[in-house]
C-alpha cells in the first residue's frame, strides 16, 4: 500500500469526518418523505459519493408552513445536496444540505442531516437476506422546526438473478421540541428493480406514512405511494434515478416527479 495515498491514510478519513461535520453545523431541518429506497451496498473504504436530488409536487391540494407561512404545497420544489464516505467498506458516513422553493416563496435551505452510521453487515450473499442499518439525527433550525429527531432505517435486499427486491422499514422518535413526548414514527420504502442491460434499470418504488408505531392512523389519513421508475447508469461512475408519483390515498399528495443524480469517486 502507498503510504501517500491520502486513501490509506487515516487522518484523511478524519479530516473527510471533520469536513461533514462543519457542513452539518449550518443545518436547517424539515420533515420531508426521502422519496428513494436505500439499497444495501454501501461505498468502499475511501470512496467519495456526491448526488443532487431533485423533487417537485406537481399536483397537491395540501398546504404546509414554510417559515411560519401557510403556502401550497403544489408546485412546491426541493433541492438536496448529499456527500457520503466509506470510512471502511462496510461502514459509511454522510452529510445532507436541503432547500426548498415554493411556488409563492424563496428559495431557502430548510433542512440538513448527519448519517452517524450506515453500516451493513455480512459479505453480500452470505444470508437469506442482504441487510444494512443507518441513523440519522436531524438538526433544528428554530425558524422552522422546534425539535431534533433521530431516524434509524433498516435495509433488507434480495437479489434474484436480475431482480432486486428492496424493503427499508422506518422508524423516527423525536428527541427535544413541541412533540418530544410523541411516540415512535412508521414509515416505509419498498422497491422491486429489474437490471434489464448495464445501462438500463427499471422498476417500481412504494414508499408510506403510518403514523405511531404503537396507534397506526386510520387507513384514510395515512400516505401512501407508488413510484415507477427508470434507474440509468453511465460507466461506475455516474447514474441517475428518474421516477414519476402517484398518491394513492387523500392524505398524500397527488403527483410527484423526482430526479436523483449521483457521482462516484475512488
Amino acid at each position: 500500500m502507498n503510504p501517500f495515498d491520502p486513501r490509506s491514510d487515516w487522518t484523511f478519513r478524519v479530516t473527510v469526518g471533520f469536513i461533514l461535520a462543519g457542513l452539518l453545523g449550518a443545518a436547517l431541518p424539515a420533515h420531508a418523505l426521502d422519496f428513494k429506497v436505500y439499497p444495501y451496498s454501501t461505498p468502499s473504504e475511501g470512496e467519495v459519493e456526491l448526488a443532487y436530488w431533485w423533487t417537485t409536487f406537481v399536483q397537491s391540494d395540501k398546504s404546509y408552513t414554510y417559515f411560519g407561512k401557510a403556502l401550497d404545497k403544489q408546485g412546491l420544489q426541493q433541492h438536496s445536496l448529499e456527500i457520503e464516505y466509506g470510512m471502511t467498506d462496510n461502514w459509511t458516513i454522510a452529510a445532507y444540505a436541503d432547500f426548498e422553493k415554493p411556488i409563492d416563496g424563496d428559495f431557502k435551505y430548510v433542512q440538513a442531516r448527519a448519517v452517524a452510521a450506515r453500516y451493513r453487515f455480512f459479505e453480500q450473499g452470505e444470508r437469506f437476506l442482504d441487510g444494512a442499518i443507518e441513523v440519522e439525527y436531524y438538526l433544528p433550525y428554530k425558524k422552522y422546526s422546534d425539535g431534533e429527531k433521530i431516524e434509524t432505517r433498516v435495509i433488507l435486499e434480495k437479489d434474484l438473478g436480475r431482480v432486486s427486491i428492496m424493503l427499508n422499514p422506518i422508524f423516527e422518535k423525536d428527541v427535544s421540541g413541541a412533540e418530544i413526548d410523541a411516540e415512535m414514527e412508521f414509515e416505509y420504502a419498498a422497491g422491486l428493480y429489474y437490471r434489464a442491460t448495464p445501462l438500463l434499470t427499471p422498476g417500481v418504488e412504494f414508499y408510506g406514512v403510518m403514523g405511531e408505531l404503537s396507534d397506526l392512523k386510520p387507513k384514510n389519513q395515512q400516505e401512501h405511494y407508488v413510484f415507477p421508475r427508470l434507474g440509468f447508469k453511465f460507466g461506475h461512475r455516474v447514474g441517475l434515478d428518474i421516477g414519476y408519483g402517484f398518491g394513492l390515498t387523500r392524505a398524500g399528495n397527488d403527483q410527484i416527479l423526482k430526479a436523483i443524480l449521483e457521482l462516484e469517486f475512488r
